[in-house]
C-alpha cells in the first residue's frame, strides 16, 4: 500500500506517493535507473524555480596575468577598475556561493588591464576574472 507524503521543493509543496517494497518484492520490481531518477528530480526542481537566472558569459581562456575564480559562484562586488594599480593581496572582487561571500585578492602587484566580470555574473571555478599586468 503506497504511503502519502508532502514534499516542499523551492517553497512549492508536492504530494507524492511512495510504495515501500519488501525484500522479495524488490527482486521482482525493476530498479529505476539512477540517471533517469536524477534527471526527473532535476527537471522537477528546475521547472519549479521562479527566480530569473543571470546567464554567465562563456569562460574565456586564461592568459598571463589573469586572476582566476577559485570556485564557482556569483560576483557580488567588483572593487577595481581598468587602469587601477593594485598590490599583491589587494581585494579585487567578492564572489558568493551558498550564501558565503569570498574575497578574490591579487596574487601579484601591477595595473589592472581588464575586468572581465560585473556584479550579478555567474562564474565557474578557474574562469578568468581580472587581468593584471
Amino acid at each position: 500500500m503506497p504511503r502519502q507524503f508532502k514534499v516542499t521543493v523551492n517553497g512549492r509543496e508536492y504530494e507524492v506517493s511512495v510504495l515501500e517494497l519488501t525484500v522479495g518484492q524488490a527482486a521482482q520490481a525493476p530498479a529505476p535507473n539512477a540517471a533517469s531518477v536524477a534527471a526527473t528530480v532535476a527537471g522537477t526542481v528546475a521547472s519549479t524555480t521562479a527566480a530569473p537566472v543571470t546567464s554567465a558569459p562563456p569562460p574565456a581562456a586564461a592568459g598571463a596575468g589573469d586572476e582566476l575564480a577559485g570556485m564557482g559562484g556569483v560576483v557580488v562586488e567588483v572593487d577595481v577598475t581598468v587602469g587601477q594599480t593594485v598590490a599583491a593581496g589587494d581585494r579585487l572582487l567578492v564572489l558568493e556561493a551558498m550564501k558565503m561571500k569570498t574575497p578574490v585578492t591579487a596574487s601579484r602587484a601591477g595595473q589592472v588591464t581588464r575586468v572581465l566580470v560585473k556584479p550579478g555574473d555567474a562564474v565557474e571555478g578557474g574562469q578568468p576574472l581580472v587581468t593584471i599586468s
